[in-house]
């Protein structure tokens, strides 16, 4: 890919911002509610790290967990309808910090980068964020070598998005890319309930209007222990329609069968579904 390809003009705050990040960074998070462009950002920041002669590994959420569907771990933690067991999501969390610890190991003294997409919302890979009974790893996640990068769309922004996704997705629709109009406006009012737990007074009876500031805060309780990198988005950019497919694309690390397994059994030994449940729902407390 050439760096002429960037959806994200040169001239930018936010590819200027993305540019520091690869030369400086070693380990890049990616993560934020659905509805705000990870994907695009994403795909930017690889094309700015390859225009710098850096090597990218990607680990991506949507494409590692399928890795874990398998018939063992499925007997035990099956899948609902368009929804992944939480006992899954323990399963690849564990993966996922054992993967850093030896993507380290060999590549810590390169100029690699390890690029991981991680929602967090819900405990997708939230095992980054908290604090780490493995000394080494956490100093690497803590340092200025990591950073979590979360797209904040203005309110103006948002609105335009909001928009985009009604016209391009339909509520009863049985195949589609992206988060649906109403998930978005679910996932909102649950991060400003959240952020009522963490002091906020916002009326919770209706459904609460975006809020730029209220995101960033709510997220800069969460990562509190990592190097917290918000990007304001203040400008909506145009996606090519024969890039829309490719924004969603990456040679993500996965598992094989057997190393699923592996870290399935570890589950289903150590914790039982009630407890599963509840390290879940706890999910944003770090």
């Amino acid at each position: 890919m050439d760096i002429l390809h960037n959806i994200i003009p040169e001239s930018s705050a936010v590819f200027k911002q993305l540019e520091v990040l690869a030369a400086s960074t070693q380990i890049v998070v990616f993560s934020g509610l659905p509805g705000v462009g990870k994907s695009l950002y994403i795909r930017e920041f690889q094309l700015i790290a390859k225009s710098q002669e850096k090597v990218v590994d990607v680990i991506q959420w949507d494409v590692a967990r399928k890795a874990f569907e398998t018939e063992y771990i499925q007997s035990h933690f099956p899948m609902g309808k368009g929804t992944v067991h939480n006992g899954l999501k323990l399963i690849a969390g564990s993966w996922l910090m054992d993967e850093i610890d030896l993507w380290l190991e060999q590549h810590r003294d390169t100029d690699r980068i390890l690029l991981i997409e991680a929602p967090l919302v819900g405990h997708r890979f939230i095992e980054l964020v908290k604090k780490d009974v493995h000394p080494d790893l956490e100093a690497v996640l803590a340092s200025p070598a990591t950073k979590i990068i979360m797209p904040i769309p203005t309110a103006e922004v948002r609105s335009k998005i909001e928009a985009e996704r009604i016209r391009q997705v339909d509520e009863n629709a049985k195949v589609w890319s992206g988060a649906k109009p109403s998930v978005m406006l679910m996932l909102w009012k649950m991060t400003c309930g959240i952020a009522n737990e963490f002091g906020k007074d916002i009326d919770m009876s209706g459904q609460p209007p975006y809020s730029a500031k209220v995101y960033e805060y709510v997220f800069s309780n969460i990562l509190k222990h990592r190097n917290f990198v918000p990007l304001i988005i203040d400008e909506v950019y145009e996606v090519p329609t024969e890039d829309e497919s490719t924004l969603h694309k990456a040679d993500s690390i996965q598992a094989d069968e057997e190393t699923a397994n592996h870290y399935g059994k570890m589950i289903v030994e150590h914790y039982t579904e009630e407890q599963i449940d509840n390290i879940v729902s706890q999910w944003y407390l770090s």
